[in-house]
């Protein structure tokens, strides 16, 4: 009878320890979560797929919370979503994807007045970061040709394994095929460049007390 009493006594004692930590692990996990949802911030994600060149409408984006110290820089907050709509996207947008600087730009692919002008330009022909949405002028490599420089803007740009650069162009019409011909003898140069403005918000960094900058 003692042997039983002392064995039940030893079960009694292990369950309460075994109660006792899983009350602390319980308090562990609540502590973790709640830090956890004090360090996200909430940021634009694309929720409906949106093609290349076509307008963001408002409905293609909602709002989801991110950790802060996820390393992912130039979000966009959710403060600024309605900044977003109507801008033109620059790249094909799939649900799922959190919105960063680069993603859109504030143009359509063409203008009024514009054409499409496919060139290939070698390294030093045109800036190295040059890319989709990009503004540059377009300008003969002589100065003694008669061509005026003139804007375009980049549409697409492809980067090719031999060190040159495919680019499809808006350009005036006026100079669309003093530029083609340009390109097609090698005598085509880009200069300078104008990234698309971001959204208000759109940076590299979350502020330490107020976290309502664009990066997580």
């Amino acid at each position: 009878m003692k042997t039983d009493r002392k064995v039940r006594s030893q079960v009694r004692t292990q369950w309460m320890a075994f109660g006792g930590a899983l009350v602390v692990l319980a308090g562990v996990l609540v502590a973790w979560a709640l830090s956890s949802a004090a360090d996200r911030v909430q940021v634009v994600q694309v929720v409906q797929e949106v093609p290349a060149g076509q307008p963001i409408p408002v409905e293609a984006l909602a709002v989801t919370g991110v950790a802060y110290d996820a390393g992912v820089d130039g979000l966009v907050p959710s403060a600024s979503l309605a900044d977003l709509a109507g801008r033109i996207a620059a790249i094909d947008l799939q649900p799922g994807v959190l919105v960063q600087a680069g993603m859109w730009r504030d143009t359509p692919a063409l203008s009024v007045g514009e054409q499409r002008v496919g060139v290939v330009l070698r390294a030093g022909r045109m800036p190295a970061d040059l890319g989709q949405g990009d503004a540059a002028v377009a300008a003969a490599v002589d100065a003694a040709d008669p061509f005026v420089p003139t804007a375009v803007r980049v549409l697409d740009a492809v980067p090719g394994a031999d060190g040159t650069t495919a680019l499809t162009l808006a350009v005036p019409m006026s100079d669309a095929v003093a530029v083609a011909r340009l390109a097609a003898n090698d005598l085509l140069v880009l200069v300078g460049d104008a990234p698309s403005a971001a959204p208000a918000g759109a940076g590299s960094g979350v502020p330490s007390d107020d976290r309502a900058g664009v990066t997580p």
